[in-house]
């Protein structure tokens, strides 16, 4: 471990994971998910209570972990590993039992579809729901006063709904005068705007479009006065090739680099030697865009940007996203046994290279 360097500037997991709840989002399309499935991966191997939380309906994990469906249920599906998919019905029939001692009318609402009219009316109540479950899963405690998780992680809504979705409590503290839900609205919109308490964590890639995007949406959020974490920069491509060996080879030319593999006893086509050319040409020219865009990200966000490699197997699974998590951990100093054992210490010592200090940090 005394091999590797800790460039984010972010000083191991205590600093990383600061708060009880991490909420993931991002763009559609960019790896959310995996982000989110990585995080709570490593807060586990971290030896943190962690629970991984779906309020989307998507049943992304169940499918990625190789589990039974995901349900409103709290399952161990790993060693210090829950999961659990929050549905607003389920969410609803919670709230009115748990306030008012209604269970008993679930099968009144099921059977005149009145949950439908009230999540489709009441503007907002649905997020609310949502978020109130998250806030159940922070306060609550064990028997012995610890707390029932130290991490939750929550693939969130994507970033163009985020925002709408974190200020529900605050929407229904200006409709709603008194009762329950006007103190339990107050206490969620307490919990979301304090940092020892909730981040977020926009997952992008280094791509103009995403980056310019997930930039918008840390603004927003702290607008929101939401605390942000690291941005965490997915499907990054591992650099090959320094930047003078890229220049050396496309000064060769054709005819130089044929004449290069000829005397290392090999042959190449013309063709196949343009197309080799090519190829350099565009993993450096890719390199090189990554790098300006993660610079751009830190300095634009003002907070560590993390990487997550492109891994190009021919499929993509929980071991995969065991590997993400491990190189995530590596970025802020701790290890990582499983990105060691599958891609080996110099693509990992690249990949931790990679990753960027908000300003003013001393990585």
């Amino acid at each position: 471990m005394d091999t590797f360097t800790n460039p984010s500037g972010l000083a191991g997991f205590d600093e990383w994971l600061s708060s009880h709840v991490v909420l993931v989002t991002g763009k559609g399309g960019v790896g959310k998910t995996t982000g989110a499935a990585a995080i709570a991966l490593a807060g586990a191997a971290s030896g943190r209570r962690t629970i991984l939380v779906e309020v989307e309906g998507r049943q992304s994990f169940s499918r990625t972990f190789r589990t039974a469906p995901w349900d409103y249920t709290e399952r161990e599906f790993r060693p210090g590993l829950w999961g659990m998919a929050v549905d607003p019905t389920d969410a609803v029939y919670e709230y009115l039992d748990h306030f008012y001692g209604l269970k008993r009318v679930q099968w009144v609402m099921e059977k005149s579809h009145a949950l439908d009219f009230v999540t489709t009316a009441a503007p907002g109540l649905r997020d609310l729901l949502l978020v109130g479950k998250i806030f159940d899963l922070e306060v609550r405690k064990r028997p012995d006063g610890r707390r029932a998780y130290d991490l939750i992680v929550v693939d969130a809504p994507p970033t163009g709904r985020i925002v709408p979705f974190l200020q529900a409590p605050e929407g229904v503290t200006e409709i709603v005068r008194v009762g329950p839900i006007k103190r339990q609205a107050r206490h969620m919109r307490e919990m979301l705007q304090n940092p020892r308490r909730v981040q977020a964590t926009i997952v992008t890639l280094m791509q103009e479009m995403p980056v310019r995007e997930t930039v918008e949406g840390v603004a927003a959020l702290r607008q929101a006065g939401v605390a942000i974490g690291p941005v965490i920069a997915n499907q990054v491509v591992t650099p090959r090739l320094q930047a003078d060996g890229s220049a050396a080879i496309a000064a060769m030319g054709r005819d130089g680099l044929q004449r290069r593999i000829q005397d290392a006893g090999a042959t190449i086509s013309g063709r196949t030697s343009d197309l080799l050319l090519e190829l350099v040409e565009t993993h450096r020219a890719q390199v090189e865009q990554q790098d300006v865009l993660r610079d751009e990200l830190a300095a634009d966000c003002a907070t560590p940007v993390l990487t997550m490699p492109l891994l190009t197997g021919s499929s993509f699974g929980a071991d995969d996203i065991e590997v993400l998590g491990d190189i995530l951990s590596m970025q802020v100093g701790e290890d990582g046994p499983h990105a060691r054992e599958q891609l080996g210490d110099d693509d990992v010592q690249l990949l931790i290279d990679s990753a960027r200090p908000a300003p003013g940090t001393d990585a």
